[in-house]
């Protein structure tokens, strides 16, 4: 099993952000999107 610090739902501008963000901070992300990453 796989432990996250942070589960991001959707990976439109915002949530590819916060992924990011609490990355480079040294957290472990986990973004879930059913589609193509990026936002309009």
């Amino acid at each position: 099993m796989t432990t996250y610090n942070l589960a991001v739902v959707g990976g439109g501008m915002g949530g590819l952000g916060a992924a990011n963000r609490a990355a480079a901070m040294g957290a472990k992300v986990a973004l879930i999107e059913s589609g193509r990453l990026g936002g309009t």
